[in-house]
């Protein structure tokens, strides 16, 4: 069975999208139960052990284009049997060809937070969205969150819809931390509105006495200028922008715990990257959050600041910390590679 993916993300993306290509692509590959190929619109210098293919003649000068519809053409020629897009879209016109689509919708958040984008882009988004759901044989999701929003938006048959949870790359950074203080809760997330730290600083204002500090870390959004003014009089918080990788698994490895207050998220995974260093979280009672944290996380509303403030409190307690950190391994063997590597073996398998 030869089967195709898009490769855009693989290759351009360094967080989230491109990441999960990476973990998806790369450990199928490494199982070799298939024969897999990579279709990538512009020439990268990078170096894959996997047949990749690029556009040629006019293809080679609008790429996107290619990516988004003439690369179905070449599919065919290729003889590929499934093609997989694993960032919520598959090129249109793969309904008129006997290719099997597999689409990986993460989220439907451009649905639930048009304001968040600009008209062009939620027109775009919602076709290339309509359209995937439509015409691919499966789909993939990554939480129960994101099915339930899949059939209210669009309607959807839920058993075409497969929930298979998300998981992390193997990592093997330094651990050296001879120079980092322990005392704080960490807080791993971008400055976007829908991320809800403006009210998370808030909370932690609250905390009376409380020496711990809140480093909170990510890229900039919306919403850092306000967290700027917000954090500005207490020496206590530490906003730390752009931290690379090898950094941030040094701040996760030393945190007392950590905090998502996320208000909507498809999947969460810096819930899942803490428990990976054996601490627990204090994290949103809604959306998919609780789908990762199970009983291994402590819940709160996330549009009250006392309901935050009292998740801290909680925490800052060593013994409620363990009982929850002794629930981890547990809870991580849900999200093991393999086991979710050979659930999409057995949907490819299935179409054909």
């Amino acid at each position: 069975m030869k089967i195709g993916f898009d490769a855009k993300r693989y290759f351009n993306n360094n967080s989230g999208l491109g990441n999960y290509a990476r973990w998806l692509v790369d450990g199928l590959a490494q199982r070799q139960k298939f024969d897999y190929h990579l279709y990538q619109p512009k020439e990268v210098s990078q170096k894959v052990d996997l047949p990749l293919h690029y556009p040629k003649g006019i293809g080679k000068a609008t790429p996107s284009l290619w990516r988004s519809k003439f690369v179905c053409s070449k599919l065919e020629r290729d003889k590929i049997d499934i093609f997989h897009g694993v960032s919520n879209e598959i090129p249109f016109g793969i309904h008129k060809t006997n290719i099997k689509a597999v689409v990986t919708i993460h989220d439907l958040i451009n649905k639930r937070y048009p304001e968040n984008y600009g008209v062009i882009d939620r027109i775009v988004y919602n076709k290339k969205l309509y359209y995937a759901q439509k015409h691919a044989a499966k789909i993939i999701t990554p939480s129960e969150q994101t099915k339930e929003d899949i059939i209210t938006f669009y309607g959807t048959l839920a058993d075409k819809i497969a929930v298979i949870p998300l998981s992390l790359q193997a990592k093997n950074f330094a651990s050296d931390t001879s120079n980092v203080n322990g005392d704080y809760m960490l807080c791993v997330s971008g400055f976007s509105q829908r991320k809800n730290i403006p009210r998370l600083v808030k909370a932690y204002n609250t905390l009376e006495n409380c020496t711990t500090k809140l480093i909170i870390a990510g890229h900039s959004g919306d919403a850092f200028k306000e967290v700027q003014n917000l954090a500005s009089g207490n020496p206590r918080i530490v906003l730390r922008r752009n931290v690379e990788a090898k950094e941030l698994s040094v701040l996760f490895r030393n945190a007392l715990f950590c905090v998502y207050p996320s208000v909507f998220e498809g999947f969460g995974i810096p819930i899942l990257e803490a428990f990976s260093f054996g601490k627990t979280v204090a994290t949103s009672n809604i959306s998919s959050m609780p789908e990762v944290g199970g009983n291994a996380a402590i819940y709160f509303d996330p549009t009250e600041i006392t309901s935050i403030s009292l998740a801290l409190k909680t925490l800052l307690e060593p013994t409620n910390r363990l009982e929850l950190e002794r629930k981890i391994t547990e809870r991580l063997a849900i999200f093991k590679t393999p086991k979710l590597l050979e659930q999409y073996e057995e949907i490819y398998t299935s179409l054909l």
